[in-house]
């Protein structure tokens, strides 16, 4: 399947055209710059050098602009109304979810791990909508180069939520606004824990400043279209993880994704969420609720959506290391059965030379792909060290010496295959 991008940054004369859901771009569009802004790589904690943070393709044959009439693309399904008659918001909240089929499989945010191409790869093998990394506000608004880079996508990346973290209200608005018209919900990160969401003042610390979240959720909810969803943790009394719930409801949230751990709790693969409180939410709120935490293959996820009433569930981690688990692929180290089975002789590196030929269409900075290549061949390096250590030690990288470097690990028998489990979710699915 051939997907085709559009760019986020429109012309001033573009012309956006909401009842047939697509638009049009009147003059040359600009082109994806070469390397990332300086604050967009602070938001990792892959530190690139300057070379190396260049985009992996020539991003000017992958943009198919070639002229006004390959410029017109679907923009996606057509947005309710803010106030369509005889409607309440929680009504409409609800009617939106159920628009884009209520959705349960989903890619949950990542800081420069779930872009485009990995969103789409986990789209095919099973994924029902995703997230775009951790968006800055205040960059996006500022910086065309960030937006270019930061943010692609295309008519196939649906159902979509575009995050932002903020602690300024307009200025979350005016980035919510660019991308209201390609996205299904405008996402407020009110859950990440780190370091720099501390220095920054967004994310997770924002539970310090209740009103502050309040009045960003409501600056949104009442001047966009697009409905708003925000995504929090929870506090480590229960009844203080509903009261925020709520008052995120009443600020106009449509729907709310609950990661089940605290602030504090940091290292998922160490500390269980929890799936209680999660519950909790569920059955205190009128909004859709997504639940965040513990989902490592497709018995966690009934297990989640059974335990938690949930509307959904997400996946980071798992994701990374294995982007079939909602196509109900597993490691060996969740085999339990002889029913389970490789019929398909999947492998992470069958998926990473996929995710690399999404690349090649969709060009991304190379601290992403980087990335993702360790995790999903994270388990290959363990028996062959020295093949990440000339990895690691190239300073520039192809897609040549990639794809190279499968076949070496190859050649010398590494083998990860993938199980197929069934599930009585993945059948009535």
């Amino acid at each position: 399947m051939r997907f085709k991008p559009f760019l986020t940054n429109l012309p001033s004369n573009t012309s956006i055209k909401h009842k047939t859901s697509s638009f049009s771009l009147t003059q040359t569009p600009p082109f994806f710059m070469a390397q990332t802004v300086t604050q967009s790589a602070n938001l990792s904690n892959n530190i690139a050098s300057e070379e190396d943070d260049n985009l992996c393709a020539n991003p000017i044959k992958n943009l198919g602009l070639k002229n006004e009439k390959d410029g017109i693309l679907e923009v996606g399904s057509p947005r309710l109304s803010p106030n369509p008659s005889g409607e309440s918001r929680i009504e409409r909240a609800w009617a939106h979810w159920k628009k884009l089929g209520e959705p349960k499989l989903i890619v949950a945010p990542m800081v420069d791990n779930s872009e485009l191409p990995f969103r789409l790869l986990c789209r095919k093998y099973g994924a029902t909508a995703a997230y775009t990394p951790m968006l800055h506000s205040r960059i996006f608004t500022e910086s065309e180069k960030y937006r270019l880079e930061e943010f692609t996508t295309c008519k196939e990346d649906r159902p979509l939520f575009v995050q932002f973290c903020a602690n300024d209200p307009d200025t979350l608005l005016e980035a919510a606004q660019r991308v209201a018209p390609y996205c299904d919900y405008v996402d407020i990160n009110l859950g990440c824990p780190q370091r720099i969401a501390r220095r920054g003042n967004y994310g997770a610390f924002l539970m310090n400043n209740l009103p502050l979240v309040k009045s960003l959720v409501e600056k949104l909810a009442m001047n966009l279209d697009t409905p708003v969803s925000c995504k929090i943790r929870v506090f480590p009394d229960l009844q203080d993880t509903l009261d925020y719930a709520k008052m995120v409801e009443d600020a106009g949230c449509s729907l709310l994704a609950v990661h089940g751990r605290t602030r504090d709790e940091k290292d998922g693969k160490k500390i269980r969420a929890n799936w209680n409180a999660i519950r909790a939410v569920k059955n205190a709120l009128r909004i859709p609720v997504l639940a965040n935490g513990n989902v490592r293959h497709m018995d966690d996820v009934q297990s989640c959506l059974e335990e938690t009433g949930a509307d959904g569930v997400l996946s980071a981690e798992s994701l990374l290391e294995n982007p079939a688990l909602f196509a109900g692929f597993c490691s060996s180290e969740w085999v339990s059965s002889s029913s389970d089975r490789n019929d398909g002789k999947i492998d992470q590196a069958t998926l990473l030379e996929e995710y690399l030929k999404l690349c090649e269409e969709y060009p991304v900075p190379w601290r992403m792909i980087r990335a993702h290549v360790h995790k999903m061949l994270g388990e290959w390096f363990r028996i062959h060290p020295h093949v990440r250590e000339d990895f690691n030690a190239q300073t520039k990288i192809t897609f040549e010496y990639l794809y190279n470097m499968i076949n070496r690990l190859r050649d010398l028998g590494v083998e990860k295959p993938l199980y197929r489990k069934e599930t009585s979710l993945d059948k009535t699915s």
